[in-house]
């Protein structure tokens, strides 16, 4: 500050060049307070309708998740209806029969079992005194299904159900729609594969197909 900007007493001075006087400076207190007030204010609206948003976003995320429970519950039992369905199909046919590619079987059963390591469900079962054909089914056959069944539960089959360990163990899988990458992938890995035929069970696998054994 120049010295034309301040007097001998070195007090602020105002816009004309006179000393700012106490009720000068006590207003410009003021009107700063008044100014902090209308800013914290404002903070304060300003958080209250962040909060308002939050909780509307909240009941919004909410209601969609809700939603997606509905959903995802509908869309199982649809699923869980759909393989009970195939399932009941796919042994009403095996019932009427007594054969299945060449194969003869005298019981058509499901078996469940869980042991302290392992656990599986096998949907249909043949037996004979020689072979056990396992059989899992799908409404709709797809790739992951077969794998899973190749990788996981006919491994875990003898394991769980030692009381087939003598038995020759032929694997097979079900669908009332197989689409074509499923079916190759079974068949060549030596699987059975059944499907629907209008009304009736068809072997899908060419005559003259060899199978695997476990």
């Amino acid at each position: 500050m120049s010295k034309k900007d301040q007097n001998d007493a070195n007090e602020p001075l105002s816009e004309y060049g006179e000393p700012i006087s106490f009720h000068q400076v006590w207003k410009m207190f003021q009107e700063t307070d008044k100014q902090f007030k209308e800013t914290d204010k404002q903070f304060k609206e300003t958080d209250k309708k962040f909060k308002e948003t939050d909780k509307l976003l909240t009941e919004k995320f909410q209601e969609t998740d809700r939603k997606i429970d509905r959903l995802a519950k509908l869309y199982g039992g649809v699923s869980e209806n759909s393989k009970d369905v195939a399932e009941e199909f796919f042994r009403r046919g095996l019932e009427a029969k007594s054969s299945l590619f060449g194969i003869e079987y005298t019981e058509v059963d499901h078996l469940a079992r869980t042991s302290k390591k392992l656990q599986g469900e096998y949907d249909i079962v043949l037996h004979n005194g020689e072979y056990t054909i396992i059989i899992e089914v799908k409404y709709k056959l797809h790739p992951d299904d077969v794998t899973d069944f190749i990788n996981r539960k006919l491994p875990n089959f003898k394991p769980l159900f030692r009381e087939y360990a003598d038995k020759r163990i032929i694997g097979a899988v079900a669908g009332m729609s197989v689409p074509s990458d499923s079916y190759e992938l079974a068949e060549n890995q030596g699987l059975l594969v059944l499907t629907q035929s209008g009304e009736n069970m068809s072997v899908m696998n060419p005559e003259g197909f060899r199978w695997k054994e476990i």
